[in-house]
């Protein structure tokens, strides 16, 4: 059935969406850890996985 749909799209059925420049799109790119109070950089991905530890503590600023 999925086929039959595709075969009668002239174009790809796969949509991607760009992202903004960077200070356009600040605003999302970060949020404050409510178990630790510390800001949570979502495009370093070692930040978010540390912040989603259950009793965990803010993040060395070498780290």
């Amino acid at each position: 059935m999925l086929d039959q749909a595709v075969r009668g799209y002239s174009r790809s059925p796969v949509v991607t969406a760009r992202r903004g420049p960077p200070e356009l799109r600040q605003c999302c790119d970060s949020y404050v850890c409510p178990a630790c109070s510390q800001v949570v950089e979502l495009t370093d991905y070692r930040q978010v996985l540390w912040h989603q530890q259950l009793g965990h503590q803010p993040m060395d600023a070498g780290d």
